[in-house]
């Protein structure tokens, strides 16, 4: 805290002074901000901290801060200070930088490149993520367009849900379902049990009843930044029984299973 508390004052006394670190913000994404500031004279490194936190020693005058493995919060603000320093930690100069991440929100798809479409249901897949009340939802375009996360309403999570009916969630399953059941078993009841959300990771799961049989599925978004600082979401989903070989996943070369859903705009 009180080498904090000193930078802090550093950046207010060498903006007094005219003799401040210029910090430029060259790429600003959800989980990653990337920097650049001007070389310091006799400077041997340059710490840098977010919201006080020491995050990275560098003899060079660039940085990136958050990684896919990493993450970054996104819609949230952060306070970056880069400290220019001598050996023997001798201050030199600081610069102080205020950013607010953006989101992943917008729309996202995926194209199947093979023969395998589990009898023309899964051609592609069109997502689209939208922010709202402070966490995302991702929705599905089928027929229509229909939320696929979060599933059900939060006071319905853990509860049995009969397969037919007309709510939007029944709706929503039962599209899903389509898609990606590759079997002809028709489920007579499902439950959301559990709901995650992350950084950059969204994740349910899904306990579903077929007559005596019982299993369940687990499924996950994950967003991440492409070399080229494009945004991407990875949507996979699991099972245990009888959904261990009847869910169809992706058969594109490279993707192992897991569906790679490219960014095409807000």
């Amino acid at each position: 805290m009180r080498r904090f508390l000193a930078l802090l004052l550093l950046v207010h006394a060498a903006s007094l002074f005219a003799a401040p670190l210029s910090l430029e913000v060259t790429g600003l994404y959800p989980n990653q901000i990337h920097l650049t500031w001007e070389a310091v004279e006799g400077a041997d490194y340059y710490d840098l901290y977010l919201d006080g936190k020491p995050m990275a020693r560098t003899t060079d005058a660039f940085a990136v801060l958050g990684s896919n493995e990493e993450s970054l919060l996104s819609h949230t603000g952060y306070q970056i200070i880069v400290a220019a320093r001598k050996r023997g930690d001798i201050d030199l100069a600081a610069g102080m930088k205020r950013v607010v991440t953006p989101g992943w929100e917008g729309r996202y798809r995926w194209e199947n490149v093979t023969g395998d479409d589990n009898k023309g249901k899964c051609r592609h897949l069109d997502f689209t993520v939208v922010w709202k009340d402070g966490s995302y939802e991702v929705y599905a375009q089928y027929e229509t367009m229909y939320r696929i996360f979060p599933l059900v309403p939060d006071h319905l999570t853990g509860e049995e849900v009969s397969w037919d009916g007309d709510e939007v969630y029944q709706l929503a399953y039962r599209a899903n379902a389509e898609v990606f059941n590759t079997t002809s078993y028709k489920p007579k009841s499902w439950s959301v049990t559990k709901l995650e959300r992350g950084a950059d990771i969204l994740s349910v799961e899904v306990r579903t009843r077929v007559g005596s049989l019982r299993f369940t599925t687990r499924s996950r978004y994950t967003f991440a930044l492409s070399p080229k600082g494009e945004a991407l979401l990875f949507f996979e989903t699991k099972g245990d029984g009888l959904a261990s070989w009847g869910l169809f996943q992706s058969p594109n070369p490279g993707e192992k299973g897991v569906f790679g859903c490219v960014f095409l705009g807000p």
